[in-house]
C-alpha cells in the first residue's frame, strides 16, 4: 500500500528524520535536568515528572494514532503531529511556569506517539526488502538521536540555554514537517481502504466493527516481547553505568562516553539486521536469538564481576564483551521484531505498530522502577529479573500457528 506520490528518494531520510527528532526528545533531558529545575524554581528532581508524563501520553495515545493512520492515512496523522511537536517543544522553551511546561511535555508525547510509531508504519508499507531497509533507516534514527541528545542538550544549554535547546528541537520539527508536505502530494490511502489486498493475517481476523489486535496471530507474543523484552531489556540496561560505577569506579564522564559507544554499537547493529534475516529468515527468528544473547549478557554482567577473572584486565575486557554483545544484539533484533509486527496485519499494520510502540514504553517505565528496587537489594536481584524479562519474551516469540511473517528473503 504504498503511495507512489511519495518521493521515494526522499521519504527515507524524512522518516529517519522523525524518529531522530523523537529518539532526541526522549534523551535530551538528561543532563540539564538541574538548570531547567533552577529556571523553573522547582528541584532538579521534579523535572523528571516532565518525561514521565511525555511516556504516559505515548503509552496511552499511540495506539489511538495508529489505528487513526489506517483508517485516514499515515500522512494525515503524522503531518500535524510533527506540526504539533513543533510548537509543543517551542512551548516548552518560552514557558516560565512549571506547570504548564509539564502540560506543554504532555503535549510534546502526544504528538511523538503520532509520529515514531506512524514513521515505523510508512516504513513497513513499502513493498518486498524495502520495507526491511526503511524499518532500519527508522530505527536508526531513534537509536542515533537518543545517543547524540544528551551531548547536544549539554552543548546548547552550555552554548545559551536550556530553553534554546527545546526551541531548537521544536524548529527542527516545523522543517521535518515542512519537508513532509513537500515529498508526499497525495494522503497515503487508508490500509482499510485496502481489504480487497488484504494479507492472508486478516483473513484469519474475524470482520467486526472493533479492532482486536490479540485476535491476530502471533500479536499477543511481539507486543509482549515489545514490553518485556524491548521494554525492559533498556529498563535494565540503563543500570548498566550505575553498576559499573558501583562495582568498578567508573566515573561520570567514562559512563557517558561508554553509553555513547554502545550507542554506535547498536545502530551498527541496526545496519545488519538485513542481513540477519536472510540468514535466519525471520525477524520472529532474529529476535528469539537477539533475546537470547541479552539473557546471557545481562545475568553475567549483573553477577558478581569478580568472578569472571582473577585479574582485572581480563574482567574489563569480559565486561567489555558483555556489553558490546548485549548492545549489537539489541541493535540488530529491535528492527527485526518491528518488521515482524509490520507483516502481522497489512490491515491494521498502523494500530499494531503503535501497540508495540506503546508496550515498550510501558515496559521501560515498569521495568525500570522495578530493577531500581531489585538493584537496592543486590546486583544478583538483577540478574534474577533480567533472566525472567528475558525468557518470558522468548517463550512470547514462539512460532505462530500458522506463519504470518515474511521471510527476508521473498
Amino acid at each position: 500500500m504504498v503511495n507512489r506520490h511519495h518521493n521515494q528518494k526522499l521519504m527515507p531520510f524524512v522518516l529517519f528524520m522523525v524518529a531522530f527528532l523523537v529518539g532526541a526528545d526522549e534523551l535530551l533531558l538528561g543532563p540539564i535536568l538541574a538548570p531547567v529545575g533552577d529556571d523553573l524554581g522547582v528541584a532538579p528532581e521534579r523535572i523528571t515528572l516532565f518525561i514521565t508524563a511525555y511516556s504516559l501520553a505515548i503509552v496511552f495515545a499511540a495506539p489511538f494514532f495508529g489505528r487513526l493512520s489506517d483508517k485516514i492515512g499515515r500522512i494525515q496523522v503524522i503531518l500535524p503531529a510533527c506540526a504539533l511537536f513543533g510548537l509543543s517543544s517551542v512551548a516548552t522553551g518560552l514557558t516560565d511556569h512549571f506547570g504548564l511546561a509539564l502540560a506543554t511535555r504532555v503535549m510534546t508525547g502526544l504528538a511523538s506517539a503520532g509520529m515514531l510509531p506512524i514513521a515505523f508504519a510508512l516504513a513497513g508499507d513499502q513493498p518486498g526488502s524495502k520495507s526491511m531497509k526503511q524499518i532500519v533507516l527508522v530505527q536508526a534514527g531513534l537509536t542515533l538521536g537518543m545517543i547524540t541528545s544528551p551531548g547536544i542538550g549539554a552543548l546548547l544549554t552550555a552554548f545559551h540555554s536550556w530553553r534554546f535547546a527545546f526551541i531548537a528541537l521544536g524548529c527542527a520539527a516545523w522543517l521535518v514537517a515542512l519537508l513532509l508536505l513537500l515529498v508526499s502530494r497525495k494522503a497515503t490511502p487508508p490500509a482499510s481502504a485496502l481489504s480487497a489486498t488484504a494479507s492472508e493475517p486478516d483473513l484469519l481476523v474475524p470482520r467486526q466493527a472493533s479492532f482486536r489486535p490479540l485476535l491476530i496471530p502471533g500479536a499477543l507474543g511481539a507486543l509482549l516481547a515489545m514490553g518485556f523484552g524491548l521494554g525492559g531489556g533498556i529498563g535494565i540496561f540503563n543500570l548498566a553505568g550505575q553498576h559499573l560505577r558501583d562495582t568498578e569506579g567508573l566515573t561520570v564522564g567514562w559512563t557517558g562516553m561508554m553509553y555513547a559507544g554502545l550507542g554506535v554499537v547498536s545502530v551498527l547493529g541496526n545496519m545488519g539486521t538485513s542481513h540477519a534475516m536472510k540468514r535466519f529468515g525471520s525477524g520472529r527468528a532474529v529476535m528469539r536469538s537477539a533475546l537470547m544473547v541479552c539473557m546471557f549478557s545481562s545475568v553475567c554482567l549483573f553477577s558478581p564481576l569478580e568472578e569472571l577473572s582473577s585479574e582485572q584486565q581480563t574482567s574489563w575486557w569480559a565486561i567489555t564483551l558483555l556489553l558490546v554483545a548485549w548492545s549489537l544484539a539489541g541493535g540488530v533484533g529491535s528492527p527485526a521484531l518491528q518488521n515482524h509486527i509490520s507483516q502481522l496485519s497489512e490491515r491494521h499494520r498502523g494500530a499494531l505498530m503503535a501497540s508495540g510502540m506503546s508496550m515498550m514504553h510501558l515496559g521501560v517505565a515498569v521495568w525500570s522502577g522495578t530493577a531500581g528496587f531489585a538493584y537496592t537489594q543486590g546486583a544478583g536481584w538483577v540478574a534474577a529479573l533480567s533472566a525472567v524479562l528475558f525468557f518470558v519474551a522468548i517463550i512470547a516469540l514462539k512460532p505462530a500457528e500458522r506463519p504470518m511473517e515474511t521471510s527476508a528473503t521473498e
